[in-house]
Formats: C-alpha cells, sequence, structure tokens
C-alpha cells in the first residue's frame, strides 16, 4: 500500500424533486422499477484522512473524538467504520469529518453522503482508483447490507454523481443515472427559483422508513403515482417549465404524506401552505420527513415574500444550488 500524508473529500448532499421512497427495496424489487429525480447541492461534507502519528492507533473526529482506537472494531462511527474495512485500512489514520449544513437527520442524504466521502477519501489515501459507480455500489452495500440501515439507494448515488438526475433502480437492484439535459445557462435560471428552509427539528429518518416499509403493500397506488411523477420532473426540468415542476412537486408531497405516520407535522402543513399562499409554485418536505429541510420552487420576486412569511414562522432560510460535481478529491499531499 502506497498511503498518502492527507487527503481530503468533498461530498454534496442531495435535493429531491419527486419519486423518494420508490428507491426502497420494499418497493422497487416487488414493484419496480422505482424513480426519483435528484439533485446534488453546493453544500455537503467534507472528510480528511491523514497518517496517524501512531501508525498503531486510529483517531476518528466528527461531533466528538474517538481518540487511540487499536482495531477498527472499537471504532464507534460505522460508516467510517465499515469504509475502513471495505477499503483495507486497519489502523495508522485520523479520519475528520466537517459538514456545512445542519446534517443530522435534515432530510439532505447526509448520512450517505458522509459514506461516499469516507470511502473515496481512504480509497485516494491507500492509492486507489474509483469512479462514481464504484462509490455509489460501496456506500449502498455498508448501509443497507451491512449496517441493514433502513432507506433507499438515491442519495448514495446522488453524492457520488452529482448533478441533477433521474434515477432508476430495477428490480434486481440494477441502478441507472441519466443526467438531466438543461444547460449552464438553465441551471443558473434554475438556481435562481430555489428556496430551502431548515425547520430546526431533527430526527432519525430510519425509524420512518422502517414504519414506512411495513406499509408499502396498502399504498402502492400512491408509489406507483410518484414513480410518474418523476418521469414527468425530468421533462418539465430539462423544458424548465417550473409551474409544471411546482405542481409535480406538491402533488408529490400530498402523496407522500399519505405514506407514513409522522411524515409531516402541523407546523410543516402550516409552513407549506404559507409559502404557497405568498407566491411558491410548489414544494415539499426532504428527505423521510418529520423535520428537517423544506424545499421550495419560487419566481426570484416573490422569494422576499416566501421568506418573512417562513421567518414569521421561525424557519431559517439556507442558500442552496445544484451543483454538477459529485463527491471529488480537493486536496492530497
Amino acid at each position: 500500500m502506497i498511503a498518502k500524508k492527507a487527503v481530503v473529500s468533498k461530498t454534496p448532499f442531495r435535493l429531491t424533486f419527486a419519486g423518494g421512497g420508490t428507491d426502497l427495496p420494499g418497493y422497487y424489487r416487488s414493484h419496480g422499477p422505482g424513480a426519483c429525480v435528484a439533485g446534488a447541492m453546493d453544500k455537503g461534507i467534507y472528510v480528511m484522512v491523514v497518517q496517524n502519528f501512531n501508525e498503531d492507533e486510529i483517531r476518528v473526529s466528527y461531533r466528538v473524538t474517538e481518540d487511540a482506537k487499536r482495531s477498527i472494531d472499537e471504532i464507534e462511527h460505522a460508516s467510517i467504520r465499515e469504509s475502513m474495512r471495505l477499503v483495507g485500512i486497519r489502523s495508522g489514520v485520523q479520519v475528520i469529518t466537517a459538514t456545512q449544513m445542519p446534517s443530522r437527520g435534515t432530510g439532505i442524504g447526509s448520512s450517505s453522503s458522509c459514506t461516499v466521502g469516507a470511502l473515496n477519501a481512504l480509497h485516494s489515501w491507500k492509492g486507489d482508483r474509483t469512479g462514481p459507480r464504484q462509490l455509489a455500489r460501496e456506500a449502498v452495500r455498508i448501509e443497507r447490507e451491512v449496517l441493514q440501515e433502513a432507506g433507499g439507494i438515491q442519495d448514495q448515488y446522488v453524492a457520488a454523481y452529482g448533478g441533477l438526475n433521474l434515477i432508476k433502480v430495477d428490480p434486481d437492484g440494477t441502478v441507472s443515472v441519466q443526467s438531466l439535459n438543461t444547460d449552464h445557462e438553465g441551471l443558473e435560471d434554475l438556481n435562481r427559483h430555489l428556496m430551502l428552509f431548515f425547520t430546526g427539528i431533527e430526527r432519525r429518518s430510519a425509524e420512518i422508513h422502517t414504519d414506512q416499509l411495513g406499509q408499502i403493500e396498502s399504498h402502492l397506488d400512491e408509489y406507483d403515482r410518484m414513480r410518474t411523477l418523476a418521469i414527468e420532473t425530468a421533462r418539465a426540468l430539462e423544458k424548465l417549465d417550473y409551474p409544471e415542476i411546482g405542481r409535480l412537486m406538491d402533488e408529490n408531497w400530498q402523496l407522500k404524506k399519505r405514506l407514513s405516520n409522522g411524515i409531516s407535522t402541523p407546523m410543516i402543513d402550516q409552513a407549506h401552505e404559507l409559502a404557497q399562499r405568498h407566491g411558491a409554485l410548489g414544494g415539499k418536505l426532504l428527505g423521510a420527513g418529520g423535520g428537517g429541510f423544506l424545499f421550495f420552487l419560487v419566481p426570484p420576486d416573490r422569494q422576499g415574500d416566501v421568506k418573512k412569511a417562513l421567518e414569521s414562522l421561525g424557519l431559517t432560510r439556507k442558500s442552496v444550488r445544484l451543483d454538477i460535481e459529485g463527491s471529488k478529491i480537493v486536496h492530497e499531499e
């Protein structure tokens, strides 16, 4: 192994326009394909891998610091532990993470971005060459097979590939990533219509996904329609048909609320209604539900009104743009 001294990866978080939930194995394996439209945002997570001063020890830093670990089995951060195991690094490293957004249970795919970013940095530190498909597949394997965490596959593929994509997953698990045909000028115009608001509520998405998985068979009409909405949203995005994109996002949100208890709350419903009353063309809550970020499509000349209305409820606007780049190495030595 030819290890580097230090490597830093940057991996984006995720914005979903439509179809989220159809990428759950409980749906696509029996009723697939699943389909969703999702994009990478310009905010994400940095993962640094540095040669440790003691070659027999491991140090992992995130919200806390796990120091002087003699074995990867002692590491409490599950995705970093299993990423190290998969890549074949057993000791002699420090792994440090830093995020650009509130990311604990906020619906932006942060845990999968962390896994993809850790894999990318660890592979690079070891001297391996990797591409986005390998990183996404390895992250899915770690989260869904090794750790048995409930959830879908879109987060890992958005984190690895970046861009704005229609992601499909067949019943056998084959994933296709179709980049939407939007030129630079069109993407910039789309970015001017995006608004993101933090509810201040963090929750465990795995609990909602577990509840959701148990009710898929009784909500097949909703899932089938959300899959169709993803296809329609992809077409509308390529045309930059903003009223249609907003309408489809809204329909997707109304369907998603039926899937499980806890996906929405009175405050979230109030914020969604208030945003539309002040000019939003459509919007939805990101992720599994219960809190996190509200995502809206708003004409630029109405964004001041929407911002003022939602701030009156205690929500905080966070700037957001779509990013064409997926997980990448931003420093190595």
